[in-house]
């Protein structure tokens, strides 16, 4: 990797992590090259402004994101059907305890600033058609379970994976466990038809 796009890459990494702790608005470009160790102004060889280089970190951090649950889709390959939705809720959730694009989508996802809210709206967007997409094939896969319209289980589990994050970054991991084993027997009761 050249120095250029190591000194570029290093600058995305420190920002995400500043801007995912601190937030958008108490990240200065100077905090940012503090911890890159470059001078200010060095910032701007790479990015038109703070905001430019914020919308780039969305951009990265979405996609990564949109990696993560195709990953998943290859892992659950050869599960049955409870057991794939079931792994795809917690892995989907667990996303955003595992690193700082995590942190990033938990602090910027729900409450974006009003500058980026119709970006990361956007994004967001883009994210939940791909899983909705995602549990659709399950559902079109299935040969095991007499379930429901597949429109209402798709809605019900995007309904279901935003409340347990919500009970995620809320609780404990030992209490959203237990709140996502109640969830999830009555989900998934309640989807059979």
């Amino acid at each position: 990797m050249k120095k250029g796009e190591e000194t570029k890459k290093n600058i995305i990494e420190q920002s995400l992590r500043l801007f995912s702790s601190q937030g958008y608005e108490e990240t200065a470009l100077k905090d940012i090259a503090v911890s890159v160790n470059i001078k200010t102004p060095s910032i701007y060889a790479y990015f038109e402004s703070k905001q430019n280089l914020f919308e780039e970190i969305v951009n990265y951090v979405i996609e990564d994101y949109l990696q993560f649950i195709d990953k998943q889709a290859l892992i659950i390959e050869k599960f049955p059907t409870e057991q794939k939705l079931h792994h795809i809720l917690q892995e989907l959730n667990k996303y955003y305890y595992m690193n700082d694009k995590g942190l990033f989508l938990k602090r910027y996802g729900i409450y974006p600033p009003e500058k980026f809210k119709e970006l990361i709206t956007l994004k967001n967007k883009k994210v939940e058609n791909e899983i909705r997409a995602l549990i659709f094939s399950i559902l079109t896969g299935n040969k095991e379970e007499n379930l429901i319209d597949s429109e209402a289980v798709a809605t019900c589990f995007m309904t279901i994976l935003d409340g347990m994050l919500y009970n995620l970054m809320n609780y404990s991991y030992d209490e959203y466990e237990s709140r996502l084993a109640i969830t999830w027997s009555v989900f998934w009761r309640g989807i059979k038809n």
